[in-house]
């Protein structure tokens, strides 16, 4: 499958297309610095910005999925997620790529009861703005043109994965390794379990 990974060069992106690699996809990294970030990895390499529209859209063409990773660069970005989600839509239905898995937060929506106290207080908080863009970027890809999952992770860590993960829209979300994350999100490009809804991961 030829998926193209949005977000590649963040901390959680990076563990996506490595894992795509594994998974024996024909993968391609977009964004602004990958072919300094990765010149020496033999991937499909596509330099650009997000926010800009037209890039975004020849990127885009030829794809058979969409994995979207992409996190805001500042704690008051209203711009990099929501105005992304849009570019990457919209390409998307341009070229008739429909198969579409993304990052979200658990906090987003239904979830906010089932996590921890601490998240709650983050999110009411320092990090109102950043739960905002995510519930705006799902909204804008929750489109019915699209075969989307929106992947609601728990607070993210940087341990090993343990290859754990429990997705569930009932338990209590806790944390979650980026690798799991990862995992999980490259499983779901073959997988139709969750197609069209959001679904909350932490570690089983």
């Amino acid at each position: 499958m030829k998926v193209i990974v949005f977000g590649a060069t963040g901390k959680t992106g990076d563990h996506c297309w490595r894992k795509a690699v594994a998974a024996k996809h024909d993968v391609t990294v977009f964004g602004r610095s990958v072919e300094r970030r990765y010149a020496q990895e033999s991937i499909n390499k596509v330099q650009g910005d997000v926010l800009d529209a037209q890039a975004v859209s020849q990127a885009v063409i030829g794809q058979d999925a969409v994995l979207v990773c992409l996190g805001p660069v500042g704690l008051k970005d209203r711009v990099t997620l929501s105005t992304g989600a849009a570019n990457i839509r919209e390409a998307m239905l341009a070229h008739g790529v429909k198969r579409l898995v993304i990052v979200s937060a658990a906090g987003v929506g239904d979830s906010w009861k089932r996590i921890p106290w601490y998240s709650k207080v983050l999110f009411s908080t320092i990090l109102r703005t950043v739960l905002a863009e995510h519930a705006r970027e799902e909204e804008i890809f929750a489109d019915e043109r699209l075969d989307w999952t929106a992947v609601r992770a728990a607070v993210l860590t940087e341990k090993p994965g343990t290859g754990r993960v429990l997705a569930s829209n009932t338990a209590t979300t806790k944390t979650i390794p980026r690798e799991d994350l990862a995992g999980f999100l490259v499983d779901q490009l073959r997988m139709t379990d969750h197609l069209k809804q959001a679904i909350c991961v932490t570690s089983g």
